[in-house]
């Protein structure tokens, strides 16, 4: 009994002095200021564990096969926008999954993880005539040189036996 009349004298003489009235605006001014501040880390938090998990979906959605690109970005959509409904992330709207998991996706590319890049065979550093001529037999490089070899000669004798005809109509006139 002696303790609680010795609250209720502090509780009076707090209440009489104004002291009880100043302390409670006082609380309420740090909880009003407090108070957005909290939200604003809590939605952080929440951000920060929703990108989390839409990057793991999205791993678990890159190494389906049998998916197209339209259906892994449904399927990690979906997955994403459950996970926030199961834990309670109310003002996670469809338009803030959507670009949540197109951040996830663009940062699994970024970490050199997505092996669905359409494959590219290497182009050929040589031009294709001299590229084929190290896949023939000996025997049959050699008949490709002198076939090759012959064409040449002849245009070459031509060119020469021309030549020449000239040369005598010019002496011949002289």
């Amino acid at each position: 009994m002696q303790i609680f009349k010795q609250i209720s004298d502090i509780f009076s003489w707090l209440q009489s002095t104004g002291i009880l009235a100043a302390l409670v605006a006082l609380i309420i001014v740090v909880v009003k200021q407090v108070q957005p501040y909290l939200k604003i880390h809590i939605k952080n938090k929440q951000i920060n564990q929703l990108t989390d998990f839409a990057l793991t979906t999205v791993t678990k959605f890159a190494t389906l096969e049998g998916l197209s690109k339209s259906d892994r970005k449904k399927m990690s959509d979906k997955d994403v926008a459950d996970f926030a409904s199961q834990f309670g992330f109310t003002w996670i709207t469809p338009e803030i999954v959507d670009s949540v998991v197109e951040a996830a996706y663009q940062n699994f590319k970024k970490l050199g993880l997505d092996n669905h890049q359409p494959q590219t065979s290497p182009e050929p550093t040589e031009p294709a005539e001299k590229s084929a001529t190290p896949a023939q037999t000996p025997a049959s490089s050699a008949s490709a040189v002198a076939q090759v070899s012959a064409p040449k000669s002849e245009s070459a004798a031509q060119s020469a036996s021309a030549t020449p005809k000239i040369v005598e109509k010019s002496d011949a006139n002289a």
